[in-house]
């Protein structure tokens, strides 16, 4: 025997320039969603409220050992691929993207021409 039951959701709208998604979770999860995101309340270049610093969310950016790992990360989370599925793609141990994603190993340029061939992408950003 199955129960059904309502549980209140709360909307979240997360907009990237013309790209918008919606997500629909617990008033829970979205209370979580916005005790994290008060600390990251900033002004846009053009003033407007509600746009957050890139640099405040990542700070490593301006370090250009550490952007390559967050680039590398953040693209490896968009592909949705763990850290043993990027490196079978790559020809590389899952320890060895653990440390590039640390900062811990640096991109060289063979390696960055891997990465862009394997996920169709542009090399030189890891450069």
């Amino acid at each position: 025997m199955s129960a059904v039951g309502k549980m209140p959701l709360t909307k979240i709208e997360i907009s990237e320039g013309r790209r918008r998604k919606l997500y629909l979770v617990s008033r829970e999860a979205g209370h979580a969603v916005s005790t994290l995101l008060e600390g990251f309340r900033g002004r846009s270049e053009e003033g407007q409220d509600g746009w957050i610093d890139v640099s405040a969310l990542y700070p490593d950016l301006k370090d250009p050992v550490k952007r390559a790992a967050t680039v590398f990360h953040g693209i490896r989370l968009r592909h949705g691929l763990t850290q043993k599925e990027m490196g079978k793609k790559l020809g590389l141990h899952q320890t060895d993207v653990s440390k590039i994603e640390k900062g811990e190993r640096r991109i060289g340029r063979n390696l960055a021409v891997r990465i862009g061939k394997a996920l169709g992408i542009d090399y030189r950003r890891f450069l």
